[in-house]
């Protein structure tokens, strides 16, 4: 199955294929895969995991129910985590990222100079662009060349027939677009992922400010915290930006929510194999550790152990 495949398929219609089959007597992994149009029976089991499938539909034995516990030295089973492997240090590119970030200051400098109108939905916009300009005192005015001088801090009745300006700006026709420009789209864009204010960046930067509609915004609210996980009609920067880091740093983006362990579910899961390692079973656990509380401030349960426990996470 390809990833295009994976990220249409209907997780409703596939659950509910799959419990007709088994509803049917059909209870072989590789059969089940081959009906669901998965290429193998692990990549049927993963795509379901990750949709929350039981796993009693899934097919996977569990040991995790209410009042089952695991038997003493029985290592946890490594169910919802894959091998480990090192990543590179993310230090290694520090320099490069350092590099493109100073960019876009210089670049957010240059935008000041610019010129941009909106007409209908077309946007008409001048460039800035670095230029050496040359002042002769032969063909300018004597106004011309007095303000020129001025400028540079020389004397217009000097012996100075020519002044260069090597710092000097130059505005230029930048085009017609249905979009701002892309440095513009790029700053903007960083700026969102950043955490920035967008009603105050909509008061700076839209037309119609300070009177901009509520149904504007909600789309720019749309546009970069949007998640379809969450039932929103589309995802947005943040979604994607956090499927882009997934892709560069060797993960796989699939779809459906995004599973993950907050810091303290991460700790409990390394003190659960800890304890594991020692011989208690998931009952004693929970009694050992009634106090632990979860982010939301709620308390663990006897299938939060099971469930944390069999990711087999150690503080190592």
């Amino acid at each position: 199955m390809s990833l295009s495949e994976s990220e249409d398929r209907d997780p409703y219609h596939t659950v509910g294929l799959l419990g007709t089959l088994r509803w049917k007597g059909m209870h072989s992994a590789e059969e089940l895969a081959k009906k669901l149009q998965f290429n193998s029976a692990e990549e049927m089991h993963n795509q379901l995991e990750d949709w929350d499938v039981p796993d009693w539909l899934i097919g996977v034995e569990t040991n995790s129910g209410k009042g089952k516990a695991r038997g003493k030295g029985t290592p946890p089973r490594l169910r919802s985590l894959g091998p480990g492997k090192d990543l590179p240090p993310f230090g290694n590119a520090t320099d490069l990222i350092k590099q493109h970030l100073e960019a876009l200051l210089k670049m957010a400098e240059l935008r000041k100079q610019m010129d941009e109108s909106l007409h209908g939905r077309q946007f008409v916009r001048q460039d800035v662009e670095p230029a050496t300009v040359l002042f002769s005192r032969e063909i300018m005015s004597k106004e011309g060349w007095e303000a020129a001088c001025e400028q540079h801090g020389l004397d217009p009745d000097g012996k100075d027939e020519e002044i260069w300006d090597i710092n000097a700006q130059a505005i230029l026709p930048g085009g017609v677009a249905l979009s701002p420009t892309e440095d513009e789209t790029i700053l903007i864009a960083v700026y969102a992922l950043a955490g920035g204010d967008m009603d105050a960046l909509l008061d700076l930067l839209h037309p119609d400010s300070p009177c901009v509609k509520a149904e504007t915004r909600e789309r720019v609210r749309l546009w970069v915290e949007g998640a379809k996980a969450d039932g929103d009609t589309r995802d947005g920067l943040k979604v994607l930006a956090q499927q882009l880091g997934t892709w560069v740093r060797g993960g796989e983006v699939r779809p459906g929510k995004p599973s993950g362990l907050s810091k303290a579910d991460h700790a409990f899961a390394c003190g659960i194999t800890h304890y594991l390692n020692q011989g208690l079973i998931d009952e004693e656990i929970l009694d050992k550790e009634s106090h632990r509380k979860k982010a939301d401030a709620t308390s663990y349960s006897l299938e939060d152990v099971a469930k944390l426990g069999d990711l087999g996470l150690t503080w190592s």
